[in-house]
């Protein structure tokens, strides 16, 4: 078979990396919204069961039932726990924090 017989095939692609990370100023802009966000929802959520806002909740006023459980001091503390949580986790994802190359 000659050239002119062959069948077409079209040169391969080149190559791309397979991982290719954006740079590094990105990553690190990203980590830092990151962590202030889950900063502050985290304060947000640690303070807000125990304001007037939640005890005074409009929107709760219709349901006594609902309103009554979530003025429960066991409750506000598991949701201001959660506020815990998400601090912690914001803290700790500054800490461990790793470029990726």
């Amino acid at each position: 078979m000659n050239e002119s017989e062959k069948p077409f095939a079209p040169e391969p692609a080149p190559q791309s990396p397979a991982h290719s990370h954006p740079p590094l100023w990105a990553q690190r802009l990203l980590l830092v919204i990151e962590v202030a966000i889950a900063i502050w929802a985290g304060m947000l959520v640690i303070v807000l069961p125990w304001t007037r806002l939640w005890t005074e909740n409009p929107l709760l006023s219709s349901v006594s039932s609902l309103k009554y459980l979530l003025n429960e001091p066991f409750v506000r503390g598991m949701i201001s726990g959660v506020g815990l949580v998400d601090v912690w986790m914001g803290f700790s994802d500054a800490l461990h924090y790793r470029d990726l190359r």
